[in-house]
């Protein structure tokens, strides 16, 4: 089965959640524990073993580029962690015109890609647990060929707010779950289930043409969510479930970002005493 070695990172979006901070300031660049959120992505995505990213974003977002081109400077695009010996991966940046939906954004990393299967990080969901998460993601499309989920157990009145998962009969085995088919924001009185589709996905070619075969919805947004749900009627998808220890931190709204900040420089006292 062919590797995975790219991810993409949809970085295009408006930020509306932040506002008025995001007129000036991308929300992937917002300081998570004295780090911008994208360079999370970028660890984890190095500690996941990915060699080349691509970073969707906008040119109403230049400083997104700005900040990529003063990190990453060695040979090749590759820039040494702050905090590790580790390196980046390869960084490249393309542009969505406008912004049209998460579907949207990932066909324009497709085209940057090529055809090859590749990850999505969402960089407003931070894992502190690094790229264990993603790599369990990456190990699982290379076995089965199957495009792969994260699947997140939320309380059942917020899941109205997410994608759901519609899980398929039987037990799950160990960490992964069935995914029979996937519904956006549903009615939480109808939800097929409590377990939310959570900013990591590893797609292979069906995903990718039954987002290709997509017209934009009532809003103009291009659904990922839609094809993911057409892949998994016809062929199932695999759901690999966000655990505790992977420390997921939701900094794409104000009292996430808060509340992760509040964590994270909370701990630096301990850490240094503990160094």
């Amino acid at each position: 089965m062919t590797r995975v070695r790219t991810a993409v990172l949809p970085a295009a979006g408006l930020g509306t959640r932040l506002l008025p901070a995001t007129k000036a300031v991308p929300k992937e660049l917002f300081p998570v524990g004295g780090r911008p959120a994208i360079a999370w992505a970028l660890s984890e995505a190095a500690e996941a073993g990915i060699e080349r990213v691509v970073v969707v974003s906008s040119p109403r977002k230049s400083a997104i580029e700005r900040y990529l081109d003063r990190e990453v400077q060695a040979v090749g695009g590759a820039a040494a962690q702050p905090d590790s010996s580790r390196s980046f991966p390869q960084v490249s940046v393309v542009y969505q015109r406008s912004p049209a939906g998460l579907g949207d954004a990932v066909r324009v990393g497709r085209l940057a890609v090529g055809a090859e299967p590749f990850a999505v990080i969402l960089p407003d969901e931070i894992l502190l647990g690094g790229g264990r998460l993603l790599r369990e993601m990456l190990d699982g499309y290379e076995h089965t060929g199957r495009s792969q989920v994260s699947l997140l157990a939320v309380e059942p009145d917020e899941i109205g707010s997410y994608g759901c998962a519609e899980l398929a009969p039987g037990p799950p085995a160990g960490w992964r779950l069935a995914v029979a088919g996937c519904v956006e924001k549903p009615d939480p009185a109808a939800a097929p289930s409590h377990y939310a589709l959570s900013g990591r996905y590893v797609l292979g070619p069906q995903v990718l043409d039954e987002l290709d075969a997509l017209e934009p919805g009532a809003r103009g947004e291009v659904q990922l969510t839609e094809a993911l749900d057409r892949t998994a009627r016809r062929l199932g998808l695999d759901g690999v479930e966000v655990r505790a220890e992977d420390g997921r931190l939701d900094v794409g709204n104000w009292q996430g970002w808060l509340e992760a900040n509040v964590r994270l420089l909370g701990e630096r006292p301990a850490r240094a005493e503990g160094a």
